[in-house]
């Protein structure tokens, strides 16, 4: 019980002190989870949970990429910001992922189907911590706009990417691969119709709604994985796809799922992996980290937001913001955790995984955060600052 208690702490306030500094979350929550693990010894993820790790760490992140995966409503795109984020998410993600997937294995000296895993993983950016660093840049519109719903709808999409890459390379069956997408898809999408008959067509309390859709999920996921193991992920992905899609019953209650819910998963999984995390990994792993971060940062992310801005409504310094803005969160390093733990039970470890992927998170969230506000500035990208009033009205002069 100490050992929980001192993980759901730090979680929640890791991003309480996160959101008052209005920095990633996930820079806070990395330097607590190595500080009660590896240096302290406070928690030790595999003694706490045991043989329950891996199920529990797989579940959470399923459910993370369900909230996520409800802010993906193709109707919240509008104007120009819609072709530019649709080209970032599907061109983008494929150059990305493959661009990424040629930098893992040329640094790495890895077998293409682990580099592929890595590539698949870093596709994904996420609004945990995109959102901090938009408040702190501030980008003019429709660049906002942009950034803010590349870092919404990639998380889900590039996760399934990465599950689909892991699966591949964990049992090179396509038939097992095959059958693995389509039952989760199938059961997301039973699931996803069975919640929206239940609220439009039966006496559910809208106080419970949210409740509903959490225990919708939880018992999605397990059905997906009892016919199917790893399907659960997929599944989940797609209920929250489909119901952020339709029509016929009110999700925005939903939406508390990730601001309550999806607070206390975000925190207690980011501690526990971080402090399953060995030091001397990160530390014979960091120089290769620091090159493949170089190339993602200095070269592959121009090069994928030029062709994926380009003929868009965007300005030429728009587009140039777009390519240095690109921080990888909590879902990359989830899905690494989770993936590095497949490898591990089906006797094939994966040791570069987690210390590299957790290492460019860390690293991209420190160069976009320090470098951020700078470059939009010099761009002529952000906006004026908010106006401040004393309490007569009179503006302040800062």
């Amino acid at each position: 019980m100490p050992g929980l208690a001192v993980v759901v702490a730090l979680g929640v306030a890791g991003q309480v002190v996160a959101r008052a500094l209005r920095v990633p979350s996930v820079l806070v929550l990395l330097a607590l989870g190595l500080l009660a693990g590896p240096v302290l010894g406070l928690v030790d993820p595999d003694e706490l949970l045991g043989d329950a790790l891996f199920p529990l760490v797989s579940l959470a992140v399923g459910l993370l990429l369900f909230e996520e995966s409800l802010k993906l409503d193709r109707a919240r795109l509008r104007g120009g910001a819609r072709r530019p984020v649709a080209l970032l998410v599907t061109l983008g993600a494929v150059l990305t992922g493959l661009g990424a997937t040629a930098i893992a294995w040329l640094v790495l000296d890895l077998p293409l189907s682990h580099a592929g895993v890595i590539g698949a993983i870093l596709i994904v950016s996420g609004p945990t911590v995109v959102g901090p660093l938009l408040q702190v840049i501030r980008p003019k519109q429709p660049l906002e706009s942009v950034l803010a719903f590349e870092g919404i709808f990639i998380d889900p999409i590039g996760a399934a990417v990465a599950l689909t890459v892991a699966n591949v390379a964990l049992h090179a069956e396509s038939a097992h691969l095959g059958s693995t997408m389509i039952s989760g898809v199938l059961t997301g999408t039973v699931a996803a119709a069975a919640y929206v008959a239940l609220i439009r067509w039966t006496p559910v309390p809208r106080a419970t709604e949210v409740a509903l859709a959490f225990a919708t999920a939880l018992g999605t996921y397990a059905v997906a994985e009892s016919i199917h193991e790893e399907g659960g992920l997929f599944a989940t992905t797609v209920l929250g796809l489909v119901l952020a899609n339709q029509r016929w019953a009110d999700i925005e209650p939903l939406h508390e799922f990730g601001s309550h819910i999806g607070l206390l998963l975000i925190g207690s999984l980011f501690i526990l992996l971080a402090a399953r995390i060995e030091l001397g990994a990160l530390a014979a792993y960091a120089l290769p980290t620091l090159v493949i971060v170089a190339l993602l940062v200095l070269v592959l992310r121009p090069l994928v937001a030029a062709a994926a801005t380009a003929g868009s409504v965007l300005t030429l310094r728009e587009r140039a913001m777009v390519g240095w803005m690109a921080p990888r969160g909590i879902v990359a390093a989830s899905t690494a955790s989770v993936f590095a733990l497949r490898f591990e039970d089906a006797g094939e470890p994966f040791e570069a995984l987690v210390p590299v992927v957790f290492g460019v998170v860390l690293l991209t969230a420190v160069v976009y955060g320090l470098t951020g506000p700078l470059v939009a500035r010099l761009l002529g990208v952000r906006s004026p600052a908010p106006e401040v009033l004393d309490p007569d009205g009179v503006p302040v002069t800062r």
